[in-house]
């Protein structure tokens, strides 16, 4: 069975510790380019916007942070512009059993 998003988000979130990662970098982890795919037309970019959405949900429940320029930003309010994402500090570990 595929991985799910949410999952992939907190996954990634675990293994970089303290590090960041783009909600870029999990729309390609869920949907890997192919190498027969066209610059630009990847199938990987329309993933994005949802890894937003849930990264937003799990930064509501304190799984995730949301960084905007270095800063945790509320996720109850819009965030536009360019995001990193984090595990928060604290949060539990992730398990795929329990998640």
């Amino acid at each position: 069975m595929a991985e799910s998003l949410k999952h992939v988000i907190l996954r990634m979130a675990e293994e970089r510790g303290e590090g960041t990662f783009t909600p870029i970098e999990a729309a390609q982890e869920l949907r890997p380019p192919r190498p027969e795919e066209v610059k630009g037309d990847e199938k990987w970019r329309g993933f994005v916007r949802q890894v937003r959405a849930e990264a937003k949900g799990l930064a509501r429940q304190g799984r995730i942070d949301i960084m905007r320029r270095g800063d945790v930003v509320d996720p109850a309010k819009p965030i536009k512009g360019l995001i990193q994402l984090r595990k928060t500090p604290g949060s539990p570990a992730f398990d795929p059993d329990a998640d």
